[in-house]
């Protein structure tokens, strides 16, 4: 078993902190995508960080990575509280994007 990298278990707490439900396999996407984006902010999330992240995790491209990370973003932005949202996101008046989610996250971790 691997070791938990201090940047994994930070993305892990704003995840929590989010309300992004553990058990979901967006969750696990995006535990893999902010610490990898996080070191690497000049790649394209559609054409380079989603394809890695799903063949890290056995999938043939990206789109399965970006719609589960769609679904456990909006689900949290419905049923969880908006203040930790605001602070995160302070602009956003509704779901923020998926770059936009993992690109604030990443820069947290820098």
């Amino acid at each position: 078993m691997e070791a938990i990298t201090p940047a994994q278990e930070m993305t892990r707490q704003m995840l929590q902190e989010l309300g992004i439900p553990a058990n979901r396999i967006g969750y696990r996407f995006l535990c893999a995508a902010i610490p990898c984006y996080a070191q690497d902010s000049a790649q394209s999330v559609t054409k380079e960080l989603y394809p890695a992240i799903g063949k890290a995790f056995g999938y043939s491209n990206g789109c399965a990575v970006e719609r589960a990370i769609r679904g456990v973003i909006l689900d949290a932005t419905e049923h969880n509280e908006t203040d930790v949202w605001k602070q995160y996101f302070p602009r956003c008046r509704k779901a923020p994007s998926n770059s936009l989610f993992i690109a604030t996250l990443a820069e947290c971790l820098k």
